[in-house]
């Protein structure tokens, strides 16, 4: 520390002045001891009297999002400050905030940042440091904002438009006309109760305008019901060479979109993008969506309709690591218990092994119909195994299969031609 060094020298001009009685010594003991009082008192005062804020519009983002974050200092004192150092301690990739900046009296400073959402997760803004000090380095002060903001980046979706899966025994999803004891989301009209049904079935608000206790009569829903199964088996996942340097984000740009290379660079993430565009464009569809993730904390999210389960999946999608240590069959073996004979069950995975298709023919005993959406590891990288022979045994079972390799236009492989002619081939027809 600068200012120890300059103590030293005081203490050593004393010692000079007191042993040879020369002025000199003296006046410059007499210098450097003001130097550090007032350096002192100014580093003291350096900080004193600054407010900083940040303002973030959204607490969410997606990958391929522009996040635009304004921060505000200001300075609520009579003095200038020189010098101030923002130091920020976020964990977003590649938000730079940190900057120096010169403030006058009652003056403030604004500034814009904008950084490409490349990467999904959880992410941390804040807390941030300002630092300062004297004009001759010796003393530094710092003081810090602990203001932190949660952001979460949800995983890239595509546009599926065109993609097609023979749901239910109607097109439309629309409810049958078919009475049933069970309740189901279809509520078709009211009778009067008569003893033995279930009060869970009262239709209260009916009751209220009659004067008599009425009951609700459900239809089936014919739509059947999709599982993503997405595979996170460490052994599998693959990422490839390093990718493209992001472009830098251009003022005026906040409505544009980073294109997919930028984040699509592993099979982690092409899986995680697959399964989320699945999960927005069937809930689109008012179709029950559920979500098992084979990840080392295995996730299981039961099948539901609406906005609020694409929030929960896209949550749970953002948040995750190839980490599993199960292999797919095993998966496939143990965590359907949920899944019915009216599902439709969408496995991705990167998986070269051919137990998982064995599963899947397992499963199709059990009128469990599936699709596999299998991602090519030998394209991230060289030495990895092919799925050959597993896309071989889907395509000799008459299972519905997807390749997709890197590089790859997820829309297009999910939408093409050649996927609806394999859906019309295959044991579903």
């Amino acid at each position: 520390m600068n200012w120890i060094k300059v103590t030293a020298l005081a203490l050593l001009l004393l010692i000079l002045a007191q042993l040879n009685r020369w002025s000199v010594f003296d006046k410059l003991f007499f210098m450097l001891l003001g130097l550090l009082l007032l350096s002192y008192l100014w580093s003291r005062l350096s900080l004193r009297g600054l407010v900083l804020t940040r303002q973030t519009l959204s607490d969410r983002a997606q990958v391929g999002d522009l996040l635009i974050e304004r921060l505000r200092v200001e300075n609520q004192s009579r003095f200038s400050k020189l010098w101030v150092e923002v130091l920020d301690q976020s964990t977003l990739p590649g938000h730079q905030v940190s900057r120096v900046i010169r403030l006058g009296p009652h003056d403030v400073a604004n500034w814009k940042v904008q950084t490409w959402c490349a990467r999904r997760g959880r992410f941390r803004l804040g807390p941030m440091t300002l630092a300062s000090g004297d004009p001759f380095g010796l003393f530094s002060v710092r003081k810090v904002v602990p203001y932190e903001h949660e952001l979460i980046v949800y995983p890239a979706t595509v546009d599926l438009t065109g993609f097609r899966l023979p749901f239910g025994e109607s097109t439309g999803g629309n409810a049958l006309q078919r009475r049933t004891p069970f309740v189901t989301p279809n509520a078709a009209s009211v009778r009067d109760y008569v003893p033995g049904d279930s009060f869970n079935r009262i239709a209260w608000s009916v009751t209220a305008r009659t004067g008599r206790l009425m009951v609700k009569e459900f239809e089936l829903d014919p739509s059947a019901d999709l599982w993503i199964v997405v595979d996170g088996d460490s052994r599998h996942h693959v990422r490839a060479p390093a990718s493209d340097h992001l472009p830098p984000a251009v003022a005026g740009t906040s409505n544009s979109r980073l294109p997919l290379r930028y984040w699509l660079d592993s099979t982690e993430e092409y899986a995680v993008t697959v399964a989320a565009s699945l999960a927005r464009y069937f809930l689109d569809q008012n179709h029950a969506v559920g979500v098992i993730l084979n990840t080392r904390e295995p996730v299981v999210v039961p099948a539901d309709r609406g906005a609020r389960q694409l929030v929960k999946i896209l949550e749970h999608l953002a948040v995750l690591q190839a980490d599993g240590m199960r292999r797919l069959d095993q998966v496939l073996a143990e965590d359907l218990g949920l899944v019915n004979r009216r599902s439709i069950l969408a496995v991705i995975t990167p998986s070269p092994e051919e137990a998982w298709v064995r599963a899947l023919v397992d499963l199709a005993e059990r009128q469990i119909r599936s699709i596999a959406i299998v991602i090519e590891p030998s394209t991230f990288t060289s030495g990895k195994p092919q799925t050959l022979a597993p896309v071989a045994s889907l395509a000799a079972l008459g299972v519905p299969t997807i390749l997709i390799k890197y590089g790859d236009d997820i829309a297009r492989a999910l939408t093409s031609p050649a996927w609806s002619a394999t859906l019309a081939t295959s044991n579903w027809a």
